[in-house]
């Protein structure tokens, strides 16, 4: 896309500079769009990963529990 962009530019009689730096722009308009669309993402994941390792802590507990049992008796 920002070969094109940039091609299209300098089609339009952008100086060189000017097309670079709007491709350079664009980019990190890019950037900064997507790692705000992800935030909400990363943090769902963050809390799914929570829930699973939680889950997992007390299945571990569970299988344990007779064992620790037959310890005390």
């Amino acid at each position: 896309m920002h070969i094109k962009l940039f091609r299209a530019l300098k089609a339009a009689n952008v100086s060189d500079d000017a097309a670079a730096e709007v491709v350079e722009a664009i980019e990190e308009y890019i950037a900064v769009k997507v790692q705000e669309a992800n935030k909400g993402l990363e943090a769902q994941l963050k809390a799914q990963t929570w829930v699973i390792a939680s889950f997992g802590f007390v299945l571990t507990l569970i299988g344990l529990a007779p064992a620790v049992f037959k310890l005390f008796q």
